[in-house]
């Protein structure tokens, strides 16, 4: 087990706005950001309306200290997101609905909104000022029926759509409660999965198979099944999307506070002046004088959904040798090429997700035995554009043979940890994909870096934008040529181009939930900075270059830990 020294940086906040605004002023200094976790409940149709409402009391009843920030400010973006099934509905609307219900009162509109109100109080919460805007009859948009209103002759419940969704709701401030019927699984994984926080949620089912199969697909850090607040020492609690990427208690909030001996820390130190409005917007002139544009080999192209394919510029870019020659040209590759590629790995992410280690590992096999087969070329092809010696470029690349086949193997140690927590129920430690991840490579050792990068973010089962090293991209194309025949179209994506300005694409695109940055100290500023959209995962170097040949540095643990996050997935037990 290597060893970890203890570091400091971390700040936690209760409410989206406050963490948008975190990144900010603190970028440059490299703190981790965490959000304080929302409660979503899933009901399905066997358990009863009363234990539902128990359910319910037990998100209320929750006394964790953001809990109690969030009742203290409940604008801080602290609610209760419910969603019930069909049958689940009828019943509890026939039934209950227009009743108090311990303590919390319905309300119609577009969704049911039920707030705290004291027991025997005539007063009544006051309506919305302004009622949510209703498609008109011309539109095609589908109408959104009252929530407590009669159930049509099918009695099938109101289906609210996401045009129709309360900007309330979507802000996450008021109302408390939001209550959305369902009539499928599907609907009601796709609903809760669509929410931009990722806290913590619960799912309430007789059918235990079903449950798990929600709990395990939802966007949460932490689900309970048939259980709300059930909490441990040894359990991680954290999120993702906009609830961060930080966390606490168990082994991964003890990590948070933890670094690697042996690698140096971030430079720490006031940030520098940028201007972030211009920072990637041009790129500077590619040719410099002297030179001729012409070249031996074709140019390449920008490898997107497991191809190559023109840039969106129409246009490219040299790569000079150590003497000054021009070696080869690729794509001058920009915004327009970035979506595409975010797009393309979008699709290809959740099936590499759902294969089983054996498969992502023989994937990875497979492209370290046909790297070792272009070996000679890829070591002479690093002399010809660097200039190093031979030796050293042919230990560059048994290094990366190395990487992808030892990657390949610790896939198969992936799997869910089961914990003891008391009476309660045991919780599982789940290690998740993070989905897209985008990477920016470092210039120096441009091939062992680029294989260093996305062989644990493979094989965690992570699609991946890459944006390969400026000066000496070529390896990194060579070895997509290898990959559009071993890997799925689309699930590694190379683009190459102005650093700054693909880096900037990359950094503001609200579907990219991760991004990697390995560059100078100001891109490493402004990716902090811009990850305030949509509170990406952000890991930049702050400037400091690493030893990717070193063992601690190139494939350490900080890797597998960066390119997965937790989720604990709590069982809770029965009364006998």
């Amino acid at each position: 087990m290597p060893a970890w020294e203890l570091r400091a940086g971390r700040c936690q906040w209760s409410g989206p706005q406050e963490g948008k605004a975190l990144p900010a002023p603190l970028e440059a200094c490299g703190p981790l950001l965490s959000l304080g976790t929302e409660s979503l409940l899933v009901v399905r149709t066997r358990p009863t309306w009363t234990l539902q409402w128990k359910g319910g009391g037990r998100a209320w009843s929750d006394r964790s200290p953001v809990s109690r920030a969030k009742q203290a400010l409940p604008r801080a973006g602290g609610h209760r997101r419910e969603q019930v099934e069909g049958m689940a509905w009828a019943a509890g609307t026939g039934a209950t609905g227009r009743r108090e219900q311990g303590g919390l009162r319905a309300e119609g509109g577009g969704e049911a909104a039920a707030r705290p109100q004291p027991r025997n109080s005539g007063v009544r919460p006051r309506q919305p000022q302004t009622p949510p805007p209703q498609p008109s009859p011309a539109s095609d948009s589908p109408q959104t029926l009252p929530s407590l209103s009669p159930l049509p002759r099918l009695r099938h419940p109101p289906r609210p759509s996401p045009a129709s969704d309360s900007p309330l709701a979507a802000a996450g401030t008021l109302p408390l409660v939001t209550v959305f019927p369902f009539l499928q699984a599907k609907e009601a994984l796709a609903m809760s999965n669509g929410t931009p926080r990722g806290g913590s949620a619960s799912v309430w089912s007789e059918r235990l198979t079903l449950g798990l199969d929600l709990a395990y697909k939802l966007l949460m850090g932490t689900v309970w099944i048939n259980a709300h607040g059930l909490k441990d020492a040894a359990a991680p609690v954290g999120g993702c999307k906009e609830n961060g990427s930080a966390w606490h208690g168990g082994p991964d909030g003890l990590y948070e506070y933890l670094h690697p001996v042996g690698i140096p820390p971030r430079p720490q130190g006031p940030p520098q002046l940028l201007d972030y409005d211009k920072f990637g917007l041009s790129a500077p002139p590619v040719l410099p004088s002297g030179t001729s544009p012409a070249s031996a080999t074709a140019p390449y192209g920008v490898f997107v959904a497991g191809r190559f394919q023109n840039p969106s510029s129409r246009s490219s870019r040299p790569v000079l040798g150590s003497g000054g020659r021009i070696c080869a040209h690729v794509a001058e590759g920009g915004a327009k090429d970035i979506r595409e590629a975010v797009e393309a790995a979008h699709k290809a992410a959740a099936a590499w997700a759902s294969r089983v280690p054996g498969s992502r590992a023989s994937a990875l096999w497979a492209l370290a035995d046909a790297v070792s087969q272009r070996s000679q070329e890829l070591a002479e092809q690093l002399v010809e554009v660097t200039g190093s010696d031979l030796a050293d470029t042919r230990t560059e690349v048994v290094l990366s043979i190395a990487r992808l086949r030892a990657w390949g193997a610790q896939v198969h140690a992936q799997g869910a940890g089961l914990h003891s927590a008391g009476p309660h129920g045991p919780f599982l430690r789940l290690r998740e994909a993070l989905g897209v991840l985008a990477i920016v490579c470092p210039e120096e050792q441009p091939l062992l870096a680029f294989v260093s990068l996305i062989a644990p973010a493979l094989a965690w089962g992570n699609a991946i934008v890459a944006v390969p090293s400026g000066a000496c991209p070529l390896p990194a194309l060579q070895l997509c040529q290898d990959m559009a025949g071993l890997l799925p179209p689309g699930l590694v994506n190379v683009v190459t181009g102005d650093r700054d300005h693909l880096t900037r694409c990359l950094a503001l695109h609200q579907d990219v939930p991760a991004l990697w940055y390995f560059g100078s100290a100001q891109g490493s500023q402004f990716v902090e900075w811009a990850s305030a959209g949509n509170l990406k995962a952000v890991w930049a170097n702050g400037g400091r270059s690493r030893c990717w040949d070193r063992e601690g540095e190139g494939a350490g643990p900080e890797l597998g830990l960066r390119a997965a996050r937790t989720k604990a997935l709590w069982l809770s037990l029965g009364d006998i």
